[in-house]
């Protein structure tokens, strides 16, 4: 039996996690130091083990940034944390990626408006902190579209008919529930702004892991369990019809799951570096699988 690796070719850092890296690797070599760095840098531990066996400092409030440069994750940061990294004298540099600043003006112009905002989004994520503490009014996350449906089944009719609402997303949700929700509020609400999008690499990458789903019995999404975009890429290929893991760490994979399968597909998170990658791929070699020339 032929076994064979099919490599996606939308995969591993965006734009946005490559800024993130780059401005921390400016911070190392310019200083002034210690260099912090706010929560996770990205959702990958590998990347922030890395960093932190480089001298950063990673921490969960910025006040504990005691001198030198203070770094904002990808992910962004609520204006009331901006204000309290201000008040520090620290270096500060903000990492935020530029989709997800573009998402925090967006909430900001809606408030303006007087807008009733609905996020799509995972209620503690990072990215959503960030995005609802934008703006003094509130808003609501929305999870999924069972608590959407919820959510609009306990909207007064008049409220429906007259009320002002917007809608917005976070940046690495799976594309297909965010157009469907999306759908679904355009349907129900009369006066509603419309601006829930995933970021292009989010949809770039879930394109790429759908089309290997459909050449292989058996899908691996490289990535943290934290990390979001990971997570959504391995549904995508299990809704795809391909048997589907997400796998943080190469050395970790269990081989007795390639028993009878003759076709791999390999992708891999925003946030997970690329040297994962090929070492899965090197396993696989050992195990008789053979890499088709081009990406998918």
């Amino acid at each position: 039996m032929r076994r064979i690796v099919h490599l996606a070719a939308k995969r591993g850092f965006c734009s946005g996690v490559v800024r993130a890296l780059d401005a921390v690797e400016r911070a190392l070599k310019e200083g002034p130091f210690p260099v912090y760095v706010l929560h996770e840098i990205v959702h990958n531990e590998h990347v922030v083990a890395h960093l932190k066996a480089r001298g950063v400092r990673f921490v969960k409030e910025p006040e504990e940034a005691e001198g030198g440069t203070l770094i904002f994750s990808a992910h962004g940061v609520s204006r009331a944390i901006e204000e309290r990294a201000a008040a520090l004298g620290v270096r500060l540099i903000d990492a935020t990626c530029p989709i997800v600043k573009r998402l925090h003006r967006k909430a900001e112009m809606f408030a303006a408006e007087g807008r009733r905002i609905l996020l799509f989004g995972k209620k503690g994520h990072r990215e959503i902190e960030g995005v609802v503490g934008r703006v003094d009014s509130e808003v609501t996350v929305i999870e999924s579209k069972e608590a959407l449906l919820s959510y609009l089944a306990a909207l007064p009719e008049e409220e429906k008919k007259n009320g002002l609402f917007a809608c917005l997303s976070q940046t690495t949700l799976n594309a297909d529930d965010v157009a469907e929700m999306r759908a679904l509020l355009a349907s129900s609400l009369r006066h509603l702004a419309v601006d829930a999008e995933v970021c292009f690499a989010t949809r770039d990458r879930q394109n790429a892991v759908r089309l290997l789903a459909q050449q292989c019995e058996f899908v691996i999404i490289v990535g943290s369990p934290g990390s979001s975009n990971s997570k959504r890429l391995c549904e995508t290929a299990s809704a795809a019809g391909a048997r589907a893991i997400l796998l943080s760490d190469p050395e970790e994979f269990d081989c007795s799951l390639l028993d009878g399968v003759s076709t791999v597909g390999v992708s891999s998170g925003a946030s997970a570096p690329e040297e994962l990658v090929r070492k899965l791929l090197g396993i696989l070699k050992q195990y008789g699988f053979e890499m088709v020339p081009g990406e998918c």
